[in-house]
């Protein structure tokens, strides 16, 4: 009789075992594949970061041109003002000179 109750038991401990294992499998499996998903995942983010940097450089790259050109223009503007003093004052001088020969 204790040779059957044995035997039984180990039976049942032998299955107990082996559903451990496949469980063991099973989330050994499941770590695996969320390691990979993560790891998929960090390489995604690392790819937008460079596409963001990437698009940042080159909005950089826009702003100091925009930024050139705005100087440019303000200095053009400058010197459009001071020939257009320059014309003003050499007309008033033409206009004083004219009218100071009338009289």
């Amino acid at each position: 009789m204790a040779g059957k109750t044995l035997g039984p038991r180990v039976d049942r401990l032998e299955r107990v075992v082996q559903v451990i294992a496949e469980d063991q499998i099973s989330l050994q499996k499941l770590i695996a594949d969320l390691a990979t998903e993560t790891r998929k995942g960090f390489d995604r983010v690392a790819k937008q970061f460079t596409e963001t940097d990437k698009r940042f450089a080159e909005t950089d790259k826009r702003f100091a041109e925009t930024d050139r050109r705005m100087r440019d223009t303000d200095e053009r503007l400058r010197q459009t003002n001071e020939r257009i003093d320059r014309l003003v004052i050499a007309i008033g001088e033409l206009i004083r000179k004219q009218n100071g020969s009338r009289h």
